[in-house]
This record gives structure tokens, C-alpha cells and sequence, in this order.
């Protein structure tokens, strides 16, 4: 079953993107149904990709390393829960930013899907 992208965007949560002294963060909330992330694809902002091994997610009070993410140490996604990204590295610029997300599950197979939000 494949989700179309416009109902991926819907997970994003708009205007939640914002600079850390480390990096940057944006936070995504499942409104479609429960999902288990088995594999991570780096994260994309204005095509410069970002190592998996930058990448935290932290939900419910834990936190799990992008890198660690895999079948046998799946991540269950939640509905209702929001997920916060962080990415360590150089803070982004002030403006408009494209993120490409890509995620493998066990449910629902490959998803992807790109968004845009603002540093303001």
C-alpha cells in the first residue's frame, strides 16, 4: 500500500523547525495509523544530506540514534505522539528550507515524502 506524499506532508508539524546551538530540529505527529520505522534514510534539507549518525529521535521521553534504527531494533511510531528530529551540525540559515524524509516500515513498506518550512 503506498501513502501518497500530500497525506506524508499531513505528519509534519508546520513551523515546528528551528535552530539548536548544535543543529537544528523539526518534530513530526502521526495522524494516520501506527507504524514500526525499520530503516531511516538520512535526512535531506535543501539537498545536503545528513549522516544517520546526526540524527536523534525522541518520543515519549526516549531517544534513539538514527543510526541505530533497524529491523531488529525497530522504532514504533505512534499515533498522536509527536516525534522531535534533531540533527547535529552547523545551524541552518534564516528562510525557507526543503526537508526530504524517507522512512521504511514494516506496515506500509517505503515512504517519502519532502516539506517546506521557515527559520525565522
Amino acid at each position: 500500500m503506498q501513502i501518497p506524499a500530500f497525506l506524508l506532508r499531513k505528519l509534519y508539524v508546520k513551523g515546528s523547525l528551528q535552530n539548536l546551538k548544535d543543529g537544528f530540529q523539526f518534530k513530526i505527529k502521526n495522524s494516520l495509523s501506527p507504524g514500526t520505522a525499520t530503516i531511516l534514510d538520512p535526512i535531506k534539507v535543501d539537498g545536503t544530506a545528513y549522516p544517520l549518525t546526526a540524527l536523534t529521535i525522541t518520543s515519549e521521553g526516549k531517544t534513539i540514534k538514527g543510526s541505530d534504527v533497524s529491523a531488529s531494533n525497530a522504532f514504533p511510531i505512534k499515533v498522536g505522539i509527536e516525534m522531535i528530529l534533531g540533527i547535529k551540525g552547523a545551524p541552518l540559515n534564516k528562510g525557507k528550507h526543503k526537508i526530504d524524509i524517507g522512512i521504511q516500515t514494516k506496515e506500509a513498506g517505503k515512504l517519502a515524502f519532502d516539506v517546506e518550512d521557515e527559520i525565522v
